[in-house]
């Protein structure tokens, strides 16, 4: 059977962002999840008692702060991890594009891997404006 299109899965087409972009969390790492919220649902209900609320609604806060702490704290985590990208092999076309990123005031680097290509490497909270930067000097951009 030839086939002359491209199948598409529902997944390629439609990336889902995880919950947590750095941590895994396993069963007992879903474990202390669950119980952190259930300990913070049972501080906040009696916190919460003279607003006269229903006890669900007293005990709701609490693990939406939980889990809203740990999503910050992921993000941030994952704003400061570094990546690298690279478009040829040629280190002095590598270094003169790293040399007028870090003049447009980016922080990037250019690290030398081990089979001789070079790679820019930058923070994950600078990567939107390194791509646009890298646009403008007419090198594609990753899909992020």
């Amino acid at each position: 059977m030839d086939r002359s299109y491209v199948t598409y899965s529902a997944r390629s087409r439609h990336r889902q962002r995880r919950f947590l972009s750095t941590a895994r969390l396993n069963a007992v790492g879903f474990g202390a999840l669950g119980g952190a919220c259930l300990v913070a649902a049972a501080l906040c209900t009696p916190v919460l008692r003279r607003t006269g609320w229903p006890l669900a609604v007293r005990a709701a806060p609490g693990p939406v702060v939980v889990v809203t702490g740990l999503v910050v704290l992921d993000r941030r985590k994952w704003a400061g991890m570094v990546t690298s990208f690279s478009f040829t092999d040629d280190p002095a076309e590598m270094r003169a594009v790293a040399d007028q990123l870090s003049a447009r005031g980016l922080p990037v680097s250019l690290e030398e891997r081990p089979p001789g290509r070079p790679v820019l490497r930058y923070a994950h909270r600078h990567a939107p404006r390194v791509h646009a930067a890298l646009a403008d000097l007419g090198i594609s951009v990753p899909v992020p």
